[in-house]
């Protein structure tokens, strides 16, 4: 990244990190002595920090904070932390003249000495006469030296046996400075002597006006200092950056309070002159962002702008740039593009602006720097920006025709377009933004986004798409409701990503995290700054948050955003057209979606209740073309594959659907029957147009039946089962008893029937009891055997069954699995660390493996275990429904695994 488009983005964040350096070496120095008043502060300070009560603000770091440990981690504040400790617990600080210093706020001023030394001022006030006797005379048991100076006297004091250096100390006129330079202790007795105090800084006392006593305490920053200050901070070859620094404002004002999780900041920046950064917004109101709605979820920093007044915004940057070092360069360039296009520059593409643009940069990758950098504009609209942006191409000798289209499938695509660059977009734009990437660009909706490669369009293309923004970020929203609703600046960045964006441009001997220290940096998310106008100032926002439990981006293929959680088990259903997968799912809100295999939501379909059946295909018309049909508490819907009824369809029920509708193709002839309990206790049969079928002797049960029917066929018969809450019905084609079970029991609500061993002399239903037995009706005779070894009296269990012949019985408990072999002999059993759901479902990856998929919704976590009982490799993994595995293309050597997850996301992740 180059010097010049540095400038907002690194000096900003440097800027930030040289306040929270301070901030902590003021803690590392506060707990030898403390006071205060601000007239011995030097005039050449450029940072001065107000701590308003020692006592609380030292305790609550040492007790309070949770990211003490990560703090530990650093040499550096190990170091403070042995001093506040001291502080805490040293006698003079709790003998009378030491409580005296810590009752009045502190004032602590921070200079440049020679080329690279920072230095701090600790000014306490002193409450009298005597005071300042009980201090000298805690001075004379510490005395090293002391000398006149210009009328006063320096005293040189070591306030421990152990201390590595001395204190050098004053007192003025009630104040008491102290630091570990002499030569700053010289400049705080020339500063009183001047006669001369901030106290007369016009801009520096309108501001101290607005500070809070009820803060931790107050940080004050001369802009005009600032350039000499933070030299020292950064790599040879940086001073732009430092010169920035100064460009930023004349005076901040800004309350710190430590939380428990973070640290915010909050006050105000004064202006000194057009040049100034915050005099961008003069004028300009703030207004909302939309940018979190547009940018990737997987953004690490961006700096985004917003003004509801663009002309006002308009002039000034353009008074900004005419005071820039290069206004003439630039204005000659701008006179070119006038010439040649009939507007300048920056009216021209104004012109296209809505108020809103931002540079962001995703994953940083070392390799390619410059990959994953973009700088978006939201527009005015698609029609009404291409031909603007074709006269800067044409200025630039660029075609206007696109360079290619990208295809996220087959019926979507978006153009790509050359970019256009030069000095002049050079000149303009990193007035703004740090970096400019403008080789190529496209559009999402009303937003202009330009990129460095055509790869990072894609990728920011296909995140919108599938709706995977800083919007739906699990963390982002919770962090964005620190800041202020409405905006004109905002910078935001990932803590643990920091380093790895501007390392290059900091001074290693100051800046060189170690290994372990960076691991360290992940506890914390991220830090912001936001600035609104408000009449004539710059209110500002700093806050960095500490969240050492976030949870790791699961490393999924594609992740797709819908408007609520997945409320069932995602159905791969078949695209006729394309002969591939397609998802269909219902989330929280009843809606229905399908999605294509590349995560896109084809179409959304309000619903009036949850789904409660498999979502099944038929093919209504025969004409090789799949319907989808399924059923709510209180219809029957059948679906084109557009999301429009078919028919007559959706069907009112007589009474409302006590479980999921069932549908068999007998002879596979497509001569489809569709069974449903209701809750009236009947079992209906209905045919695909929705009719009932009128061979069907509607069974009367004895209770409600609360799970699907079932249809095997074994040895030529065919057989219907379902249960009610009494017993069990095995009936043939026409709703007549084919079977009556020899031992009557009630079938576990959770447990389906199983066959095993079809077409033999063993051939039986298999369940379990609602005590937990294992129950077999053999077919056709309906002997009836059950094996109390599984009994419990955990009622939440299930039964899966693996494998027809030579069957293991999987027995599922809400932490438990055991498996059983045909003998009823524990073969395996593996436990969770988490409450599991007890559906089972089983996946048949070939006749011989066979799966059982788990899920824990506490935990949103799903579990896939082998049929030896082990899990299997690579699970868990996050997910928060049942899920389904299969091909989502025909071409695919591995599997897919669909499920759904946290914040509103259908997860596909791939299975070996």
């Amino acid at each position: 990244m180059s010097k010049r488009k540095l400038g907002i983005f690194s000096g900003i964040l440097v800027f930030a990190a040289i306040i929270v350096a301070v901030f902590w070496n003021l803690y590392r120095h506060q707990s030898y002595n403390e006071g205060n008043t601000i007239d011995a502060v030097p005039a050449d300070a450029a940072i001065l920090i107000k701590i308003n009560d020692v006592e609380s603000f030292t305790s609550y770091l040492i007790n309070k904070v949770e990211y003490k440990e990560e703090l530990l981690a650093f040499e550096s504040l190990t170091k403070l932390y042995r001093i506040l400790n001291y502080t805490d617990s040293a006698a003079f600080f709790s003998e009378k003249s030491g409580k005296e210093l810590l009752n009045s706020p502190v004032y602590i001023s921070f200079s440049k000495i020679g080329k690279e030394t920072i230095s701090p001022v600790f000014h306490f006030s002193v409450v009298h006469k005597s005071h300042q006797s009980q201090l000298k005379n805690w001075m004379d048991q510490r005395l090293e030296g002391k000398r006149n100076y210009t009328g006063f006297t320096i005293y040189e004091v070591k306030p421990t046996r152990d201390s590595k250096h001395n204190l050098f100390v004053t007192f003025q006129n009630g104040i008491l400075s102290v630091s570990q330079s002499s030569l700053l202790i010289e400049a705080s007795i020339r500063q009183q002597q001047s006669g001369i105090s901030l106290a007369e800084d016009k801009s520096f006392t309108s501001l101290q006006k607005t500070i809070s006593n009820n803060a931790d305490g107050s940080v004050f920053i001369n802009f005009d200092n600032i350039e000499d200050f933070s030299e020292p901070f950064f790599a040879p070859g940086n001073g732009d950056i430092a010169s920035f620094l100064t460009k930023i404002a004349r005076w901040s004002a800004l309350d710190f309070h430590i939380k428990k999780d973070g640290v915010m900041v909050n006050g105000f920046l004064s202006p000194g002159a057009d040049r100034d950064f915050i005099s961008l917004f003069s004028g300009v109101e703030p207004r909302r962002s939309t940018l979190d709605q547009i940018l990737p979820s997987d953004t690490k920093i961006f700096t985004g702008y917003n003004f509801s007044d663009k002309q006002q915004f308009l002039l000034n940057f353009k008074k900004r740039l005419s005071t820039s070092d290069n206004s003439s360069k630039f204005q000659s360039l701008d006179k070119s593009f006038e010439n040649k296009t009939g507007k300048s520059y920056l009216e021209s593409f104004f012109e296209i602006i809505d108020g809103e643009m931002a540079f962001a940069c995703s994953n940083y990758n070392a390799s390619n720097p410059d990959e994953g950098r973009f700088i978006v504009f939201r527009t005015r609209g698609q029609s009404a920006t291409l031909p603007v942006l074709k006269t800067f191409q044409d200025f630039h000798n660029m075609s206007s025709q696109p360079v290619r289209k990208y295809y996220v499938d087959e019926s979507t695509s978006f153009p790509i377009y050359r970019g256009f660059e030069g000095e002049l977009n050079t000149l303009v734009w990193s007035e703004l933004f740090p970096d400019l990437p403008m080789k190529y660009f496209s559009f999402y909706r009303n937003y202009l986004v330009f990129a460095e490669s055509e790869k990072t369009l894609e990728s920011f293309l296909y995140n919108n798409v599938l709706h995977r923004t800083l919007e739906s970020h699990p963390y982002y929203s919770s962090f964005a409701e620190n800041f202020s609703y409405e905006e004109n600046f905002l910078l935001f960045a990932e803590i643990p990503h920091l380093y790895s964006f501007i390392g290059k441009n900091l001074n290693p001997s100051r800046f060189h995290p170690t290994n372990e220290q960076q691991k360290v940096l992940f506890n914390f998310y991220a830090s912001g700054i936001q600035l609104s106008n408000n009449s004539g100032l710059s209110y500002t926002t700093m806050f960095a948050k500490h969240a050492p439990h976030r949870d790791k981006e699961p490393r999924t293929i594609w992740q797709s955003r819908i408007d609520s959680m997945v409320s069932i088990k995602p159905a791969l259903v078949d695209n006729h057209y394309t002969q591939e997968k397609e998802i269909m799912v219902q989330d929280a809100s009843n809606n229905l979606y399908l999605i294509n295999n590349m995560g896109r939501v084809l179409w959304k379909k309000p619903l009036d209740g949850p789904i409660l059946s498999e979502i099944y295909q038929i093919d209504y018309y025969r004409n090789n073309k799949l319907q989808y049909l399924f059923n709510t508490p209180d219809k029957l819907y059948l679906l084109d594959r557009n999301g429009n009824h078919v028919a007559k369809y959706p069907f009112t029920l007589p009474a409302e659907a006590s479980c999921g509708l069932s549908v068999f193709d007998y002879d596979n002839n497509r001569d489809y029957r569709v069974f449903l309990p209701l809750n009236d206790r009947k079992v209906y049969l209905f045919d695909k147009t929705g009719a009932r079928v009128s061979g069907w002797n509607i069974p009367q049960t004895e209770g409600v039946v609360n799970q699907p029917v079932q249809f095997y066929r074994s040895s030529g018969k065919d057989y219907i089962i379902f249960s009610d809450n009494y017993r069990n019905y095995i009936m043939d084609r026409r709703g007549n008893h084919r079977v009556t079970p020899q031992k009557s029991f009630v079938r576990n609500h959770q447990s389906p029937f199983y066959l095993e061993y079809p077409d033999s002399e063993n051939t039986a239903l298999v369940t379990t009891t609602s005590d937990g037995s294992l129950a077999k009706i053999f077919l056709p005779s309906g002997k009836t055997v059950i094996n109390k070894a599984t009994q419990t009296d955990v009622t939440n269990h299930s039964l899966v069954l693996l494998h027809q012949n030579n069957p293991k019985y999987v027995f599922i408990r809400p932490a438990q699995l055991t498996i059983y072999n045909a003998a009823m002999k524990v073969s395996a059993e593996s436990k969770t660390d988490k409450e599991i759901q007890i559906t089972g479902d089983v996946y048949k990856f070939s006749a011989s493996d066979h799966k059982i998929g788990l899920i824990s919704k506490d935990a949103s976590q799903i579990y896939l275990f082998n049929s030896d009982g082990t899990l299997y490799k690579g699970f868990p993994l996050k997910g928060t429904s049942r899920f389904s595995i299969g091909f989502l293309k025909s071409s695919a050597y591995r599997f897919n695994l669909i499920t759904g997850g946290e914040n509103n996301y259908i997860y596909n992740y791939r299975v070996e």
